[in-house]
């Protein structure tokens, strides 16, 4: 069994970047992304874009079920 570890320094640099960065100027991330590096850094950047994109989902999905339930009343 695999133990897990911290993430490095980088890694997380990389992530908040990249998560800020989908946020504010989605384009621009995707292009960054699509260089396929495989750096500690870039692994970070890769999971920043993958948590945004996930909160964004819940985010929606989370409105589409109250203005559900607000027409069912």
């Amino acid at each position: 069994m695999e133990e897990e570890q911290d993430p490095s320094p980088e890694y997380i640099k990389g992530f908040n970047q990249m998560y800020k960065l989908k946020k504010e100027m989605p384009e621009v991330a995707q292009q960054i992304l699509s260089a396929k590096d495989e750096d500690d850094r870039f692994k970070g950047m890769v999971g920043g874009a993958r948590q945004y994109e996930l909160e964004r989902i819940r985010e929606v999905s989370q409105k589409g079920r109250e203005q559900s339930r607000e027409r069912e009343r």
